[in-house]
């Protein structure tokens, strides 16, 4: 299995402690910047669209199993912290610069220069 970023996020979050548990429930802004090699297939996106942002939790603690103070099992939640730290986020999206290759978004989750590995359009 390959897995390579397309790009990262530029967030307010400094650490996973600074960052809101479910961006959807939160008001904060960020950019999606893509990689160069990866803009043309931004074409499509839209300002207002809602966009699901598919990012590797980089610094997560992937030996856990069981959270919520072993209440719960890991797959059962939406936990960064898991064997392999693929999360996704949905998100509003408030402008696209396909040139520049950045996506300005609302209701981020993740903490600054998070890796993104995917970005796909939000189920109706």
């Amino acid at each position: 299995m390959e897995l390579y970023p397309i790009g990262h996020v530029e967030t307010p979050f400094e650490t996973r402690e600074d960052a809101p548990k479910q961006g959807e429930e939160t008001p904060y802004a960020a950019n999606v910047h893509v990689d160069e090699q990866f803009r043309d297939g931004l074409d499509g996106f839209e300002a207002d669209d809602r966009i699901v942002v598919v990012w590797w939790a980089d610094d997560a603690d992937r030996d856990v199993l069981r959270v919520r103070d072993g209440e719960r099992g890991v797959f059962s939640t939406r936990s960064p912290a898991r064997p392999n730290p693929v999360c996704v986020t949905e998100c509003e999206l408030v402008a696209v610069d396909v040139e520049d290759g950045t996506l300005a978004v609302r209701g981020v989750d993740m903490v600054d220069g998070t890796p993104v590995v995917d970005l796909k359009p939000a189920l109706d």
